[in-house]
């Protein structure tokens, strides 16, 4: 599956396996806990309202993509991802 993101240069697919991994390694991080799975529900894991707005900042920056915040609260990581959708920002940075 394919995840498109879209800026105002080019078009380019993503994989959503590597916006999945990337997701993770920044909650794994930021959470501290090297366990965290894309089986996982957000708020089971710790997660809360900044850091929700932090994880889309940084989805927004290196993907141009944003979480819903009812479904990344309701079901699994992995779920919530893969129903990202593109930003409003200008163009993903990949930082």
């Amino acid at each position: 599956m394919q995840v498109s993101v879209t800026n105002e240069k080019e078009a380019r697919a993503v994989s959503a396996a590597d916006v999945e991994q990337s997701a993770l390694k920044w909650l794994r991080d930021e959470l501290d806990d090297p366990e965290i799975t894309g089986a996982d529900n957000f708020l089971d894991i710790g997660g809360h309202s900044l850091t929700f707005s932090k994880l889309n900042i940084f989805l927004g920056d290196s993907f141009g993509i944003v979480l819903d915040m009812k479904t990344t609260y309701d079901g699994s990581l992995a779920a919530a991802l893969a129903a990202a959708q593109p930003s409003d920002t200008s163009e993903p940075s990949n930082k």
